[in-house]
């Protein structure tokens, strides 16, 4: 089982200072790989260094940081087929029906229906 990382749940666990690796390990009862497209990694380093997007320092620094940790974390970078970052998650996570996504993409969760989602109490959630 794939455990596929979303650019918004790693900027957003970077900003909350959430350890995932961690969550994850408490939350699945089961053997899984974590991995990240490399589409999102594209995206995560376009948001550090775009001008005209207006991405605030702090998201900045989240982007930054999200970044460092995936190399920290030794997570798995692969490339999907898509044509844009979500058709991308979106086909990895159906090639197999164990495959998870964690996001907070509203249209990505009501696409996949099961997703690994972050609560009001910080912690991760899955659903279905």
């Amino acid at each position: 089982m794939k455990v596929i990382l979303d650019t918004n749940f790693l900027i957003y666990c970077a900003k909350e200072k959430l350890d995932y690796t961690e969550e994850l390990k408490n939350l699945l009862n089961e053997n899984y790989e974590l991995v990240v497209p490399e589409q999102v990694i594209k995206e995560l380093k376009s948001l550090k260094g775009d001008k005209l997007k207006k991405v605030s320092g702090k998201d900045k620094f989240a982007t930054d940081l999200a970044l460092q940790l995936l190399d920290v974390n030794k997570i798995k970078k692969i490339k999907p087929v898509g044509n844009n970052v979500d058709q991308a998650i979106i086909n990895l996570a159906k090639e197999n029906s164990k495959n998870i996504v964690c996001t907070l993409d509203r249209e990505m969760r009501q696409t996949l229906g099961r997703v690994i989602l972050i609560n009001k109490r910080k912690k991760l959630m899955l659903t279905k």
